[in-house]
């Protein structure tokens, strides 16, 4: 959160707190607060997160758990603040900085003053209680000398601002100070960003590209203008939270920038609400993906070191027939070989016209057992040959089988889809199982889709799915579809016993081309055939299946609607 966004929150938050008492502060998490006001436009919550992740200060609608034992600074600042009065809310400059003024009591009873200080600042991010005169009375976080030679923040220290730029505060820069900023830029949106306080470069790009948009081109003096215009619809709470996406970023703002996908709520709190509860979702995935991604290519890696051991246990095919060979010719020219001969310089009678061909020989064993030793040594060398290619086989297979489970994970979005691949891993032996007693957790449901004619269609997460999808969940004339010789997810195709619109067909295997690793292709061949005709061989790992009576169809991966 920057301090434009936070800006905005803060007006919010202004507007909801101000002159409330505080009901209730909890500690859901390490470095979170949750303090619940009651003002006079009802109830509310406010959360303070100084994680160095998901910093923020915003009004929230959730509510969160507290552990069972209160943690020291809880406890401290349910000494000094239950109860008291919010007085106001700064953000001094407009930068990742808010002080919340309280008006509370001693222990005595008598009138007395605290700030909550909120320094919502990435990986610096810190919530600090000072008392009527700035002292420290505890922070979320200490930072003592060993942490940091800047700023000490210790009990009883009197409080330091983090040090602060010489940037413009939003709420006292001139139309003349911006134009001359932007006269001089080689990019506005670096100018901007790096002359104003609390602005990013990349808020700074998109709110520059939306207040250009139907200005004439370098027309400074309009667009200082609508920058200011902008911050002080912004100052005085008039602006339109939202969710903006552009590629795979996100992010919270207080305005909609163009070219963007936009989502707009009502409030901050609800746009806040819902981009933190999304990213803490796509953190968790992150987290559980990376685990299990862990265990797969550390089995990948274990397994292509064992197929490279067989391909050296193989050997040349020539080398193990030339032993063959040389007990052969030994036994044909036996009659000519003399005793004690340490080789054997015969013709390779094999060869149009023979070869002249050099065998070595043990001296101290006859013309007979020599010949036997070579053709002892090639079959010994003929089954190690043959058992090292099935086993190479099997690993290569192995392998790909696992390849196959990596390849589906980015599909799992619930726990109930992971927790099906860390059981389909636990069982093949690659990890633990866990014994530890779970919350039951409801059955995993494929992806489910709708073509345009409003034919369903189902694509599997993971091979579980794909089985069960494939084997329980169709009929025998439902269309199935899977890309020809690639990694991918099984999908059926609804037919109710009838023929599927081209359409339809044409859709499935997009979608069949887009859940697969071939997803980046410009082109990919899916397989397609009535799912009676898909079998699983016994003793197939999950997902494996042949089929026959398959047709091909061409097609670009495509995602569409759900």
């Amino acid at each position: 959160m920057d301090g434009l966004t936070l800006a905005a929150s803060v007006a919010e938050i202004r507007n909801a707190l101000e002159g409330g008492r505080i009901e209730k502060i909890q500690q859901p998490e390490k470095y979170e607060l949750l303090i619940s006001v009651h003002s006079k436009s009802g109830s509310h919550r406010l959360l303070i997160s100084s994680s160095s992740e998901n910093c923020r200060l915003q009004l929230t609608n959730e509510k969160r758990p507290s552990p069972i034992d209160a943690p020291n600074f809880l406890m401290l600042l349910r000494k000094h603040l239950a109860g008291a009065r919010i007085t106001g809310i700064e953000q001094p400059k407009h930068d990742r900085i808010v002080l919340i003024r309280f008006e509370g009591f001693t222990e005595l009873s008598d009138s007395t003053s605290f700030t909550l200080v909120c320094e919502i600042m990435g990986r610096h991010s810190n919530i600090i209680l000072l008392d009527n005169d700035g002292i420290i009375l505890d922070s979320i976080r200490r930072v003592s000398a060993g942490m940091s030679s800047v700023r000490l923040v210790l009990p009883k220290l009197k409080y330091e601002f983090p040090p602060m730029q010489d940037k413009l505060d939003p709420e006292c820069m001139s139309k003349a100070e911006l134009t001359a900023i932007f006269e001089n830029a080689e990019r506005r949106d670096k100018a901007l960003s790096g002359a104003v306080c609390g602005l990013s470069p990349a808020v700074s790009s998109l709110l520059l590209e939306k207040l250009e948009d139907g200005l004439r081109p370098n027309d400074l003096n309009a667009l200082s203008s609508a920058v200011i215009g902008f911050y002080s619809n912004l100052l005085s709470a008039s602006f339109t939270p939202c969710i903006a996406e552009r590629g795979e970023k996100k992010l919270l703002l207080p305005f909609a920038p163009i070219d963007c996908a936009v989502r707009a709520y009502p409030t901050m709190a609800e746009a806040a609400d819902e981009f933190y509860r999304q990213r803490a979702e796509g953190e968790s995935v992150k987290r559980r993906t990376s685990s299990l991604e862990k265990v797969l290519t550390s089995a990948i890696s274990r397994l292509e070191r064992k197929a490279d051991k067989f391909a050296l246990a193989i050997g040349d095919e020539a080398e193990i027939e030339r032993l063959k060979l040389s007990g052969e010719l030994i036994t044909a020219n036996m009659y000519a070989l003399p005793e004690r001969a340490d080789e054997a310089v015969v013709d390779n009678y094999y060869t149009d016209p023979p070869e002249r061909m050099r065998i070595e020989l043990d001296p101290t064993l006859s013309a007979s057992d020599n010949a036997q030793q070579y053709y002892k040594k090639y079959r010994k060398a003929k089954s190690a040959r043959d058992i090292a290619l099935v086993m190479q086989k099997e690993t290569l297979e192995e392998i790909e089988y696992l390849r196959g489970i990596l390849a589906s994970l980015p599909e799992c979005l619930t726990d109930s889809d992971f927790e099906e691949v860390r059981s389909e891993l636990a069982s093949g032996g690659y990890m633990r199982e866990n014994r530890k007693k779970q919350q039951k957790l409801p059955k995993a449901k494929p992806h489910s889709f709708k073509s345009s004619d409003g034919t369903e269609i189902l694509v599997g997460k993971n091979n579980i799915q794909n089985d069960r999808l494939t084997f329980k969940e169709s009929s025998p004339d439902d269309i199935w579809l899977h890309t020809k010789d690639i990694h991918g997810s099984h999908v059926i195709l609804r037919c109710a016993g009838g023929e599927p619109s081209d359409a339809a067909l044409l859709e499935a295997a997009q979608l069949a081309a887009y859940y697969s690793q071939a997803r980046n292709a410009p082109s990919v061949p899916v397989d397609y055939t009535r799912r009676r005709f898909v079998k699983k061989p016994n003793g197939a790992k999950p997902g494996m299946v042949i089929y026959t009576h398959q047709k091909t169809l061409l097609c670009a991966p495509k995602n569409i609607e759900s």
